[in-house]
């Protein structure tokens, strides 16, 4: 057999031949993951009234959203059949750190009006709501969120009540890495008020 006809290009071979690539990776990939911790050490409440709450939270990662690693932190994180409620936030890798609020079923229901109200605040925030028909895209691509503060009250509340889910998300670039754990509380505890 003569040589593969697969080659590699010039910048190929330095990434190859350089440990130091996936090593560094790792490493950011465990303080993400840390990060993530800080921010479910502040959020968690053991002993809610809340039943939603109760479920622990769920720290995971995986190497492949899109192409790119990420990190994932889920309380709430219910899920029994078309009821979704779920808080999300995330690392991804070469994007963005972002908080979501992602309710369906009778949680959706529940939750329809407190969030409708919140259009000035959410507005305000720079937060955006979901319009894409897959609850589980997470990117900030044209066709999955729309900006809030771009949409008038009305365009507002008849995203929310044509999808079969309801997704309200904030994003934060990467260079502020030292500020996303407090952010991501914020967002959290902000997200978690809009249900009643």
């Amino acid at each position: 057999m003569e040589g593969s006809k697969i080659r590699l290009s010039p910048s190929e071979m330095d990434l190859v031949t350089d440990a130091s690539v996936i090593l560094t990776k790792n490493n950011i990939i465990r303080k993400a993951t840390a990060l993530l911790q800080e921010v479910q050490e502040a959020v968690y409440q053991p002993s809610p009234i809340q039943a939603a709450l109760r479920k622990q939270p769920k720290i995971s990662k995986g190497e492949n959203y899109l192409g790119l690693p990420y990190v994932v932190l889920d309380y709430p994180r219910l899920s029994e059949g078309t009821d979704l409620f779920f808080i999300r936030s995330f690392f991804w890798w070469g994007n963005f750190f972002s908080s979501t609020l992602q309710v369906s079923g009778s949680w959706k229901d529940r939750s329809l009006a407190p969030i409708a109200a919140a259009y000035t605040n959410l507005a305000a925030a720079d937060y955006y709501v979901g319009c894409h028909a897959d609850p589980w895209q997470h990117h900030f691509e044209e066709g999955n969120y729309r900006k809030i503060g771009g949409l008038s009250e009305g365009a507002f509340h008849t995203v929310l009540e044509e999808q079969v889910h309801i997704k309200i998300a904030a994003r934060w670039p990467l260079e502020e890495w030292n500020l996303a754990a407090n952010r991501l509380v914020e967002s959290w505890n902000l997200l978690l008020d809009l249900i009643p």
